[in-house]
Parts: structure tokens; C-alpha cells; sequence
């Protein structure tokens, strides 16, 4: 009896070590030898925006406008996660910031309500007027980004007497309109496909 005390105590310690790692997202080799999972995560995202933003810029879409101004609107989650979509379309537009090739609306979308905000202080006088933005020097997107995460889940079975595994497949949709014609200049898809055990489902 005494000695199960020590070995049960020993067990708990270890296990609790071993739960967690941290990983360093700017070293690619901790990256790339981390736990493949079946649900979206780090490297779905940045490889998804990464690759999307580059079909858009090589597409020659942005240049059919002279100052691209963005507005970034629904992009739905139609998948078997509960997720916010924001995580992808945060990459998209720090990728498009960065390339110089687009500017983002944060105002048009709702998303950043300070621009309002302020414009509601005129001839409040507890604020200097000379400090308030002045009329019509809002920028109007020309451009807005819209679409979808889709997920098909797919079983999967190799013999009789092996388990039965899920293929999940995930499909990003977008589209980049032109907001003065109201036509389509730019559309992708890219698939994540993914195989194993204890795929999302609803």
C-alpha cells in the first residue's frame, strides 16, 4: 500500500508535465512538427491567406482600380466549427497592407466605429473643433471581399477488419467585387483536405 501512494503521485506529476507545449510560431521547425489535428488551425490559416492573397495580387485584379480601397464584408462559416472568421480575413488584410497593393475600410463595415464616433463631437464644445475631422474626407470602398468556409465530411474504410477513418474536406470561397459595376473581378477556391479520427461534425 505504501508504495502505490508514491507511484499513483508520480503518474499524476508526469502527466500533468507532459499536457502542454508551447509553440514558437516563428520557428518553422516547431511549426511543421506539430500535431496534425482535423479541425482548421495555425498553419491552415496562414497557408490559406497566404495563397489566396497571392491568386488575388497575381490576378491583376487590383489594378482595374486606381487607390483599391477594401471593404471586407460576410464571410460565412458554413462548417461543423464554431469559429470566427476573422481569423483568416485578419491574414488576408495584413497580407494586402503589406504588399502595397490595397487599402482596407475598417469604417464602412462597422468594425471600427471611432471614424463616427468623432464626426458626433461637432459643435460639441468641450472638444476643439479645429481637431474634428472636417466633412467628406471619408474614403468609400470601391471593392468589397465576401464568401464562405465550407466542410464535407467523408468516411472512410480500407478492409474488413480496419477502422473506419473520415475524410474532411474544407473549401474557402472568395470574391472580390467591384463595387461601381457590381461584377465579380476575382474568384478562388482552396481546398483543405484532411484524414483521420474525430473529424467535427455537427
Amino acid at each position: 500500500m505504501k508504495n502505490i501512494i508514491p507511484c499513483a503521485l508520480c503518474l499524476a506529476l508526469c502527466a500533468g508535465c507532459s499536457a502542454t507545449r508551447v509553440i514558437d510560431t516563428n520557428n518553422q521547425k516547431e511549426v511543421s512538427s506539430m500535431q496534425h489535428v482535423m479541425e482548421l488551425e495555425y498553419r491552415d490559416w496562414t497557408n490559406t491567406a497566404e495563397s489566396m492573397t497571392k491568386s488575388m495580387i497575381e490576378s491583376g485584379a487590383l489594378s482595374s482600380q486606381q487607390k483599391p480601397v477594401i471593404a471586407i464584408a460576410n464571410i460565412k462559416n458554413d462548417t461543423m466549427q464554431r469559429f470566427d472568421t476573422d481569423v483568416l480575413t485578419k491574414k488576408i488584410r495584413t497580407t494586402l497592407l503589406k504588399s502595397g497593393k490595397a487599402q482596407i475600410a475598417t469604417n464602412f463595415s462597422g468594425e471600427d466605429t471611432t471614424s463616427d464616433n468623432v464626426r458626433n463631437l461637432r459643435d460639441n464644445s468641450e472638444y476643439a473643433q479645429n481637431t474634428i475631422a472636417n466633412k467628406g474626407t471619408l474614403i468609400a470602398p470601391n471593392m468589397s471581399l465576401s464568401g464562405k468556409m465550407l466542410q464535407r465530411n467523408l468516411k472512410l474504410q480500407s478492409g474488413w477488419f480496419s477502422n473506419v477513418d473520415t475524410r474532411v474536406e474544407y473549401y474557402l470561397q472568395l470574391t472580390l467585387t467591384d463595387l461601381k459595376t457590381g461584377l465579380s473581378v476575382w474568384e478562388d477556391e482552396k481546398p483543405i483536405i484532411k484524414e483521420g479520427n474525430h473529424a467535427p461534425t455537427w
